[in-house]
């Protein structure tokens, strides 16, 4: 169980440590935390059984690193907005040629075109309920 719980520890911290450095390093808190648990189940069974805690210890600095860096990143980074004048004039821009699209569209279709639609979906006045015939399935 030991053993386990040292493995366990070893590979969370190394990760806890991954994530510190990278752009994720929000994530490396829960890992962190993870591998000192992992540490610290594998220090109590070590020390009932008198085995050497020399890699546990590591466990536990690997953790304190990465739970260093991840809060150093945390506190030094800075959320910038940029310029936002430029995002509302493209925006504006962009609405602009999508109305000037559907003019040129709408001025491209006749009143010719529309008649012929309309006669193509014209209902037959004729045409007599009765005269409808239903198959029964």
């Amino acid at each position: 169980m030991r053993k386990l719980f040292t493995i366990l520890g070893l590979i969370a911290s190394a990760l806890a440590v991954i994530l510190a450095v990278l752009p994720l390093y929000n994530f490396a808190f829960f890992v962190a935390i993870v591998a000192f648990i992992f540490g610290l189940f594998a220090f109590l069974n070590a020390k009932k059984e008198n085995k050497p805690k020399h890699t546990i210890q590591l466990i536990f600095l690997l953790t304190i690193i990465a739970l260093a860096l991840a809060t150093y990143k945390t506190i030094t980074n800075k959320a910038e907005v940029g310029n936002t004048e430029q995002l509302e004039l493209r925006e504006e821009e962009s609405l602009e040629n999508s109305i000037e699209e559907l003019d040129e569209e709408l001025e491209d279709i006749e009143i010719d075109d529309l008649d012929d639609i309309d006669e193509d979906l014209s209902i037959d006045e004729d045409l007599d309920i009765d005269d409808i015939e239903f198959s029964e399935e």
